[in-house]
């Protein structure tokens, strides 16, 4: 792969969920989600964050799932993947596959981290991910990765891979 066609993929993928009205529904009731939950529920609800950690999973998932289509990657990643010892992939084994990796990716390493980043600045202490020794009070991080991945497997289930819907109403 040329860098040149890496750069136009990347394109593609931005355009592809940019312009999806559903993501765009699905990313502003995340915000909303998060904005009720700064300005009062997170201290009213306990354990509310699970709501738009949840949430999260699922907005990347389908986000995730989303841009890989725009560029063919489920079916690339599929073949990779048989070729590889992994003989029974498929092109929806290779989407949840992306779309876990979209959500660690984005969802484990950038939530979590910019949490840890933007935390002296806004004036909050940041949730441990792990410390030691673990307990329940000190591993919530790891708590909403895990309620994350929950997400990114209901939007699986829920949400089936656009292009096997496509090609059922083909058949």
């Amino acid at each position: 792969m040329t860098l040149s066609r890496f750069f136009l993929d990347v394109k593609k993928a931005v355009l592809s969920t940019a312009t999806d009205k559903k993501l765009i529904l699905y990313l502003l009731l995340l915000l909303a989600l998060h904005i009720l939950g700064v300005l009062f529920l997170y201290d009213i609800v306990t354990e509310f964050d699970i709501v738009p950690h949840f949430w999260f999973g699922y907005v990347l998932s389908e986000w995730s799932s989303k841009a890989a289509e725009a560029v063919n990657l489920q079916p690339r990643l599929a073949t990779k993947l048989q070729n590889h010892s992994w003989k029974n992939a498929s092109v929806r084994k290779a989407d949840f596959v992306l779309r876990l990796t979209g959500f660690l990716l984005i969802g484990g390493f950038f939530w979590e981290g910019m949490e840890l980043v933007f935390s002296g600045y806004f004036g909050f202490q940041p949730d441990p991910f792990f410390a030691f020794p673990i307990t329940l009070s000190n591993m919530d991080g790891a708590v909403d990765v895990l309620v994350g991945i929950v997400g990114v497997a209901a939007a699986f289930v829920i949400e089936p891979f656009e292009s096997q819907v496509q090609e059922r109403k083909f058949s």
